[in-house]
């Protein structure tokens, strides 16, 4: 009987080209963020978009601080600041709707008083 050859393969390593690994973008944009809140907004009437930023801006770091909860939940989120209308006379602070950069939902919305 003819006996088979078996084929040896050699195992090379695994060679290593120096590039990272980029870091993968956000399933929901800064623009799609922006959609979603003002959908969130709409039938509130009172409160209007001021701004929007990749994570919690430095102004409200103090504020969040003494909720370590909420902030760790706000570290994956589009933060959306709104704004009180201008025309309202009320004691508050500023509006945070936290959006989730993966899924798109809204993680957070409240408003924080800036003290």
């Amino acid at each position: 009987m003819a006996e088979t050859k078996k084929k040896k393969t050699a195992k090379m390593p695994v060679k290593k080209t120096g590039t990272a690994r980029k870091k993968k973008a956000p399933s929901i944009s800064r623009e799609d963020a922006l959609q979603i809140a003002q959908a969130y907004l709409f039938d509130k009437g009172a409160f209007s978009v001021s701004g929007i930023s990749d994570g919690i801006p430095e102004a409200f770091n103090a504020n969040l601080a003494a909720n370590e909860e909420l902030a760790a939940e706000l570290k994956g989120c589009w933060i959306v600041e709104c704004g009180l209308d201008p025309f309202l006379v009320v004691d508050g602070g500023t509006m945070l709707i936290g959006i989730s950069k993966t899924t798109g939902g809204i993680v957070y919305a409240g408003i924080l008083s800036v003290a």
